[in-house]
């Protein structure tokens, strides 16, 4: 491409969503990726072995997003009911009480007036003496969802949060041919004369004025290049933009965009690890019956596991987030099977020797360790509503914000709220004089 009208920084689904809408009116758009591949924090396996997807990024979709469910249905994709069924694990038996989601709901009612915007973990501390009210219940529950230090993530943001999954739906779907799959039917509908995608583009500082941004890039050779056009969408990661510019991996923006900085500082990258584990056969199933598809232990590193139901292929994936999550950040792939290998056996009442023997794949990608993305998505501190909206606002109809990060309406670290962002940081673009 010759020239670009606008710059799309990051080939994530935001960045694609975008490139997308400003092509269909016409506009040349140029992509900068710094990976070797598109779709960012969706990354799909194919494992020949298993004619079953492999997620170790995004898996679910949160209830029946209208914009997602549309895009899907358009790409001629599945869209697959997960059984939201969980149990403790055979190990961890106890006895029956509210299920977290009600506690939050619980924890989220404020009598006598508005709830104040608060750390989340100054409420628990509050409900801690009273008997009836599970405190480590909900505090699991929302470090694991919400990948969040509980100190930092915000009452407001929470419970907004909690409402847009109520409005979407709680029932978890897959794509059943995979996430990657929608990433790379989007891409192949782009229309080549309008749209380039550039691989191994690592963008090291922006440059800008109205009207025009230049973009220095490192590309896979170490040469640095220069990319020029009249308008910028940024869709790196949060903490691509939160980093001070003297720390690698940051990405200087000269003039600071103003109020950027202070915005950013409500927003959080959250720590979060899923390891996909599969088996000779799928021994969770004894009595051959479709049992729970998400099982829960308690105090193990990585307490959460789920199947692949509706398909019955032995995988299990285990998962925890927060700060027992932070703490087995950068461990390595190794590392990280032991600790889920015994998290395992501890959740289900297994001896660690026979898992090990009976293991056939592990996939793990460390999301927190990796220097593009930082984290595994996004929550919002005291604030953060506020600086969502003030992020989601032009920069003298040059620059634009868009990413899961910045997604509004409480539909941050999700698909759907980085597709609805990128769309509308496209028509923001499109709507300047």
């Amino acid at each position: 491409m010759d020239a670009a009208d606008i710059l799309v920084l990051g080939a994530g689904i935001a960045g694609l969503a975008a490139a997308e809408r400003l092509a269909a009116a016409g506009r040349r758009v140029l992509v900068l990726e710094a990976r070797d591949r598109i779709g960012g924090r969706i990354h799909t396996v194919d494992d020949p072995g298993l004619h079953h997807p492999v997620e170790l990024g995004a898996e679910f979709v949160h209830g029946e997003p209208a914009e997602l469910v549309e895009l899907i249905r358009t790409a001629g994709l599945g869209l697959e009911p997960v059984p939201d069924r969980w149990s403790h694990g055979p190990a961890h038996r106890v006895a029956s009480r509210s299920d977290p989601p009600t506690l939050v709901a619980r924890l989220l009612e404020e009598a006598g007036g508005p709830l104040p915007d608060r750390p989340v973990a100054e409420l628990l501390r509050a409900r801690r003496a009273e008997s009836r009210f599970d405190v480590e219940s909900v505090v699991g529950y929302l470090e694991g969802f919400h990948a969040a230090d509980l100190n930092i993530l915000g009452t407001l943001s929470l419970a907004e949060n909690e409402a847009a999954g109520h409005e979407d739906g709680e029932h978890p779907h897959r794509v059943r041919e995979g996430y990657g799959a929608l990433v790379h039917w989007l891409a192949n509908r782009l229309d080549p004369a309008l749209v380039e995608i550039k691989l191994g583009a690592t963008v090291t500082s922006m440059r800008w004025r109205p009207g025009e941004v230049r973009v220095a890039v490192r590309s896979g050779t170490g040469e640095p290049v220069d990319m020029v056009a009249g308008q910028a969408i940024v869709t790196l990661p949060l903490a691509a933009l939160k980093r001070p510019q003297e720390e690698a991996g940051a990405v200087c923006i000269d003039p600071a965009p103003p109020g950027w900085r202070e915005s950013l500082a409500a927003l959080h990258m959250g720590a979060a690890h899923r390891i996909v584990l599969g088996f000779d056969a799928p021994w969770w199933w004894p009595d051959g019956g479709d049992g729970p598809g998400f099982v829960r232990g308690t105090q193990e590193p990585m307490p959460v596991w789920w199947t692949a139901l509706p398909s019955r292929v032995p995988l299990l994936t285990g998962w925890t987030g927060g700060p027992r999550a932070a703490a087995l950040a950068g461990r390595g792939e190794d590392a990280m099977l032991r600790t889920a290998l015994d998290s395992l056996a501890s959740v289900f009442g297994r001896d660690p020797a026979d898992l090990r023997s009976r293991l056939r794949l592990a996939y793990f990608h460390d999301w927190v360790a990796d220097p593009l993305a930082g984290g595994a998505y996004s929550y919002g501190g005291v604030g953060a509503i506020e600086a969502r909206a003030a992020l989601a606002l032009p920069v003298a109809g040059t620059l634009f914000l868009a990413g899961e990060g910045v997604a509004q309406r409480g539909r941050n670290g999700t698909v759907h709220g980085a597709l609805a962002s990128g769309r509308e940081a496209a028509a923001a673009a499109l709507a300047q004089p």
